[in-house]
């Protein structure tokens, strides 16, 4: 009896191990094998993980090394969400525009083989101040003609002084024309810039402009904040000459002289600016006050008119406008302030014909006008204004 059970025993055991090795091969019985899953999909960003002061014009790119790219989502904390498509790889992407100042980004991509979305984080540059940004603002308009005098005018809201800055933001610039030309931006100051063709614009040009400088390092510790762009159109060939020697004016269309006619310019104790400017706004009217420009109205050769049909051509004060009390003096001798008297018929010709752009050259006078006195670069030769100029000569394609 003892033997038997012991025998028993025995077949049980054996019996045991059989059925836990059949029950994995075809049953399903007791516990599988298991081994390590697979690693899934390695994300690299740009910029890397963690980085700080970031500029943000830095393009954001991904891309991982396996399976596909279902999704990509890049937002800062605030909301804000960057744009970007999937390369036809479908295992990259990158971004397009540019980032905010001050904010964190997180980057965030969901694939084919990942149970959970691979993320990353980074941060920008602080947002900067007042005194360490530079804001771009332009004086011509979207939409407007001018006349083929006309420069385009950039203000900046700091100065920028080094001539490295300078080059560096002109390179931030672009200016394309149709037709196609050649020209310059020069520095009327530190806060003013202009770009001017080496000829002027042909007529009926089309001009795009655009102002990169949003999230740029201009200089150190100095960033653009302001991007734009202006589209304007180019008139009629047209432009005015004025001889202090003959007291005459002579209006050029297409470069036949349309008109011609009696005038009177700023006697000796003030004369007009000889050099060619540009007009830079007319009105219907004006009060005309010499205290604007230190000359006291109760002195021998003060005044305080209201003056008809004005035409500015400098910021010192000089224009082209009606004179009716100086009729008889025009075409035979100097007697204004400085400006260009003409008789009111022919300034109400003048001031419906002409417009905000039109080159006035003024001959023959006792003084010069001043670089940045009006939009007068077309006083200079093209060889004379590129000395104002960091980055040269610039085609417009």
């Amino acid at each position: 009896m003892a033997l038997l059970v012991a025998l028993l025993a025995s077949a049980l055991v054996v019996a045991g191990c059989s059925s836990s090795g059949g029950g994995n091969e075809g049953n399903g019985g007791g516990d599988p094998t298991t081994s390590p899953s697979p690693a899934g999909p390695k994300l690299t960003v740009t910029p890397a993980a963690n980085a700080t002061a970031v500029p943000p014009v830095t393009p954001i790119s991904l891309s991982i090394d396996k399976d596909t790219i279902t999704a990509v989502s890049v937002k800062s904390d605030d909301g804000d969400e960057v744009k970007g498509a999937v390369g036809a790889d479908k295992r990259s992407w990158a971004s397009t525009g540019k980032l905010s100042f001050g904010a964190t980004y997180t980057v965030s991509v969901t694939t084919t083989g990942s149970a959970t979305p691979l993320t990353s984080k980074f941060s920008t540059v602080p947002t900067p101040s007042g005194d360490s940004s530079v804001r771009t603002s332009s004086i011509l308009g979207d939409g407007k003609t001018y006349g083929v005098g006309m420069p385009i005018i950039l203000k900046l809201s700091r100065s920028v002084k080094s001539d490295a800055a300078r080059a560096k933001f002109e390179k931030m610039l672009k200016v394309t024309s149709n037709p196609t030309t050649t020209g310059a931006w020069g520095w009327i100051s530190s806060t003013e810039l202009h770009f001017r063709p080496a000829e002027y614009w042909a007529a009926g040009s089309t001009v795009h402009v655009e102002v990169d400088t949003a999230g740029r390092a201009i200089a150190d510790g100095v960033w653009g904040r302001t991007d734009l762009t202006v589209d304007f159109k180019i008139g009629a060939k047209r432009e005015v000459i004025a001889d202090s020697a003959t007291h005459t004016m002579k209006v050029l269309e297409d470069d036949e002289v349309v008109k011609s006619m009696p005038i009177s310019l700023g006697k000796p104790k003030f004369p007009s600016s000889s050099g060619t400017m540009v007009i830079i706004d007319k009105r219907r009217e004006a009060m005309f006050d010499s205290s604007t420009y230190g000359l006291a109205v109760d002195s021998p050769d003060g005044y305080r008119t209201k003056v008809e049909y004005p035409m500015r051509l400098t910021w010192g004060g000089e224009f082209i406008h009606s004179a009716p009390w100086s009729v008889a003096d025009q075409g035979k001798r100097n007697v204004s302030h400085g400006c260009l008297n003409v008789g009111p018929d022919n300034a109400v010709w003048l001031y419906n014909r002409l417009q905000v752009g039109d080159p006035v050259t003024v001959k023959n006078t006792e003084t010069r006008v001043e670089l940045g006195n009006g939009y007068s670069e077309w006083s200079l030769s093209f060889t004379e204004w590129l000395t104002h100029s960091k980055g040269g000569v610039v085609t417009t394609g």
